[in-house]
């Protein structure tokens, strides 16, 4: 490791709580369904970004972009539908007003361990991730719980730390209420909830298992590495593809 002078290990410091913020942020945005905004503010305008879930990856700008912009669009049809349900309740709300209603995404991101290349123009974090989700279906309402961890690659831009690469990877994602051994409730379609079955989030550009949720016969399954103390980008590993 390299030897800093104080002034570079107070720059450091500073720059470990300003990462820290970046990743409370997202989280208090996905809290308020404000997961469409996310690329904008904290991802790089770089072309080769790379956003991986367990299903796969979304390689390029134009992929997770895309990924983002889809989860607004699920929110407003999911906002609308439920504005239709309960007309008295919500009568005279604006669509701005009724945006995420009756939804929620709490995904704290927590115990991190963060690494700050040598050069200081890139950094890595860990995080785990343990919080719920409750989301509309075209059966209804569905509660789950999330148990992962979200790993980041970030590169300074303009003086501002942006993510480059970003894995969300949730090691259980399972209904709330029903053991993570036992199968998921299926419940009847409603039939004013029809248009939820009809919306598909885009699949990933790059399909693959990236990491499998748990499930009673799963192989034991490795987190996602842990951040190493680094020089440059060019010499450790990466979080995307």
């Amino acid at each position: 490791m390299k030897d800093f002078t104080p002034q570079e290990l107070l720059c450091r410091l500073e720059w470990r709580r300003e990462l820290r913020n970046v990743m409370g942020r997202i989280s208090h945005d996905y809290a308020i369904k404000q997961e469409a905004q996310v690329y904008d503010r904290y991802w790089s305008r770089r072309e080769d970004v790379c956003l991986g879930l367990n299903n796969g990856y979304y390689k390029g700008a134009a992929a997770v972009k895309g990924y983002y912009d889809a989860l607004g669009e699920e929110i407003k049809l999911s906002s609308k539908l439920i504005a239709d349900m309960f007309p008295d309740a919500l009568a005279g709300k604006t669509e701005d007003e009724l945006y995420g209603v009756g939804m929620i995404t709490y995904l704290p991101f927590e115990s991190q361990v963060i690494e700050i290349a040598d050069d200081g123009q890139t950094a890595k974090g860990l995080w785990n991730v343990r919080g719920s989700t409750c989301h509309l279906t075209a059966a209804g309402p569905v509660a789950n719980w999330i148990f992962g961890w979200a790993a980041v690659d970030f590169v300074l831009e303009d003086e501002e730390w942006k993510i480059l690469n970003f894995q969300l990877l949730f090691n259980v994602d399972h209904p709330c209420g029903v053991g993570f051994t036992e199968p998921e409730k299926v419940f009847a379609p409603v039939p004013q909830l029809a248009a939820m079955a009809d919306f598909h989030m885009p699949e990933p550009n790059v399909k693959e298992t990236v990491f499998e949720t748990f499930y009673p016969d799963r192989p034991r399954a490795r987190s996602p590495r842990i951040p190493e103390p680094y020089a440059t980008f060019a010499e450790t590993f990466s979080y995307g593809i």
